[in-house]
């Protein structure tokens, strides 16, 4: 049965198995021709392809892989939070954590955009300090180079870094040229240090034009008091009274003024006006000037607070906004202010941006531009906001549109500088290196501190337009110092005068002065004898000359009086003398130029008042008009060595010329 099954398995698979395969043969004739490969079909060569033929389908390009955007992760506390733990390793003397707590605030410097932080960098400071009062230059250096880093725009940390590098080596002057270069121009970009600066200068101008003009007209006055008294005794109605009661009244003129409380302007104008028919033409002009300056010096003061006013401004307020570290405590005190202008809303959306609120920032950039923001800086900004939240092709329309309106040079920069990163992600290699080398002509120095080509951070890869100085500008010159400033000054010169005559009538009563000068040429009026000092007076004696009847007699028509009287006045002309000689000499020990004045040589004299009340006044306002933020002990050491040698030299100058003028 099993032999039977077999078979019959067999033969039904037979058919099948003989045409897949044959069954081996064990003699080779049996085997049937071997059959020939089949020849490999040669290329078919490319024919042209017919005009009517329709183009093969391009291959979709693969996708570029462009690396992310990373959003803003840091927070101000975590940036207090690294501070704390700096500040404690450092009180530990754990060196390695203090050093990874700087770079984790220096990295959180970058990630929010913030180009200083002060408050940091002066504590920093001060740590370089006591090292260095400890002996431990290189701790100092180390402290020193972190505050730098911390606030580049902070003169204080550059020039103690140039006073660490000193210390460490004295002979080593090239190391400290860099720092003291870079602590002048950050002096000079930073606001409040420069600012500072200015208005120490101006004050000290204004105040030394002030102090100048009131000791000329009192100078010229007193050296023409005698001869002045002389003549006022001829008026019509003082001539009936006798010296001493002609000397009172007019002390009494001289103080109604005052008594009236019309201010030292009027004061010291009646005062010249008694003695401006006695001054030569020399002295007028002079004390015309003198005048002058007084009436404007409101209007001066009023200019030089418009281009100082800054602490305590909404101009600081944007200023420190924008660039400096803050919790938000600024931003919530602005965006508590009603009727804020375009750069202070500008400045809030930024600060939202640079903390990574997209939302916020566009909102209140919507607010800069219905209120008239320059649309070239908002169009950069908020094409920035679209680039970061993925809206590529918005971002793009708003960075060409800005190019195409943009007037500043930085915003200009910016929108190229953008769109050659995004021509980078779309590699269009040939137009992102044009933009790139457009953005750098423009504005090298605002793409070489805030571009950067390996972070990838929102607040790195691409640049914001900060609101311009310019704007800043225009914003300190709104306040309302200035007017309050001007007002002070001219309450305190006018007394009781209306406001609104003010300058105008002090320049009238100037103008007044010159046409009756003009018109009492012919006037005879008294003079300074030129040997005894006594009124040479055409009224009460023949002549009308240089000298005095009695000098005439005397020197002139000699045999005429008695030897004895002879010897008295020739006592009296030394007298006269002496007392001349050592008044020019007090008045030089006592003011540098006042001896000039009094001897007559009011120009040279005047000029060595003003020089030296300059510098005075630059001392005496050591502490500054505007005190800076950060108290600085360079402060007076600068001033100090700048303005005394100077002050000791001109005073110096001064005080020998005077004395030898006065032996010859």
């Amino acid at each position: 049965m099993r032999r039977a099954a077999l078979i019959l398995i067999l033969c039904l698979e037979a058919p099948a198995a003989w045409a897949q395969v044959r069954a081996p043969s064990m003699v080779d004739g049996d085997l049937p021709p071997e059959e020939p490969r089949p020849a490999a079909k040669a290329p078919r060569p490319v024919e042209a392809a017919p005009a009517t033929a329709a183009p093969a389908p391009a291959r979709a390009p693969e996708p570029v892989q462009v690396r992310a955007i990373e959003p803003v992760r840091t927070t101000w506390e975590g940036v207090l939070e690294d501070w704390r733990e700096r500040r404690r390793a450092v009180r530990e003397q754990d060196l390695a954590a203090a050093r990874a707590a700087a770079d984790r605030l220096l990295d959180a410097r970058k990630d929010l955009a913030i180009d200083d932080m002060p408050d940091f960098a002066a504590s920093e400071v001060r740590d370089a300090e006591r090292s260095l009062a400890a002996h431990l230059p290189s701790d100092a250096a180390e402290h020193a180079e972190l505050a730098v880093r911390l606030a580049p725009d902070l003169a204080e940390a550059w020039l103690e870094l140039a006073r660490v590098r000193f210390e460490r080596d004295p002979s080593k002057v090239a190391d400290v040229a860099p720092p003291l270069w870079a602590a002048v121009r950050a002096g000079v970009r930073e606001p409040h240090t420069s600012r500072a600066f200015l208005a120490d200068v101006l004050a000290a101008a204004l105040a030394a034009v002030a102090a100048t003009a009131a000791a000329l007209l009192a100078l010229l006055f007193l050296r023409r008091a005698r001869v002045l008294f002389h003549d006022f005794g001829h008026l019509p109605v003082v001539r009936f009274l006798v010296p001493l009661q002609a000397f009172f009244l007019l002390l009494v003129l001289l103080g109604l003024p005052l008594a009236l409380g019309l201010g030292p302007w009027a004061f010291l104008a009646g005062a010249t006006l008694l003695a401006w028919f006695h001054l030569p033409w020399r002295e007028r002009l002079l004390a015309t000037v003198a005048l002058a300056a007084l009436a404007v010096l409101p209007a001066a003061t009023g200019a030089a607070a418009r281009v100082t006013a800054w602490t305590g401004s909404l101009a600081e307020e944007v200023f420190e906004l924008e660039h400096v570290a803050d919790g938000g405590e600024r931003a919530a005190r602005l965006e508590a202010r009603a009727d804020l202008p375009a750069p202070a809303l500008a400045a809030i959306g930024r600060f939202h941006k640079r903390r990574g609120d997209l939302a916020g920032a566009q909102r209140w950039y919507d607010l800069a531009a219905k209120a008239g923001a320059p649309a070239a800086e908002l169009l950069v900004n908020e094409g920035n906001l679209a680039f970061l939240r993925g809206d590529v092709e918005r971002a793009k329309a708003d960075w060409l549109d800005a190019a195409d309106r943009a007037t500043d040079p930085v915003a200009l920069a910016a929108a190229s500088y953008n769109l050659s990163k995004l021509y980078l992600r779309q590699s269009q290699l040939e137009q992102s290196q044009q933009a790139r080398r457009r953005a750098e002509l423009l504005a090298p120095g605002f793409v070489a501190r805030h571009g950067s080509d390996d972070d990838f951070r929102a607040n790195r890869w691409i640049l914001d337009v900060p609101v311009s100085e310019a704007a800043i500008q225009r914003l300190a010159a709104g306040d309302p110092t200035p007017a309050m400033a001007r007002e002070a000054v001219r309450a305190r010169l006018a007394g009781r005068l209306p406001p609104r005559i003010w300058p105008w009538a002090p320049l009238s009563f100037l103008l007044l002065l010159w046409v009756a000068a003009l018109l009492t040429r012919k006037v005879r009026r008294s003079v300074a004898c030129d040997r005894c000092g006594r009124p040479a007076c055409p009224r009460c004696e023949a002549q009308a000359g240089p000298l005095c009847g009695q000098c005439v007699h005397v020197f002139q028509r000699k045999g005429l009086v008695e030897p004895r009287d002879r010897e008295r006045k020739e006592a009296q002309v030394r007298r006269h003398e002496a007392a001349v000689r050592w008044t020019e000499r007090l008045l030089a020990l006592l003011s540098g130029g006042g001896g000039h004045v009094w001897r007559g040589q009011v120009v040279r004299g005047a000029l060595v008042l003003l020089g030296l009340a300059f510098l005075g006044f630059v001392l005496l306002f050591w502490r500054g008009l505007i005190p800076p933020p950060h108290a600085t002990p360079f402060l007076l050491a600068g001033k100090l060595a700048v303005t005394l040698p100077l002050g000791l030299a001109l005073y110096g100058l001064a005080v020998r010329d005077a004395w030898r003028r006065s032996r010859d």
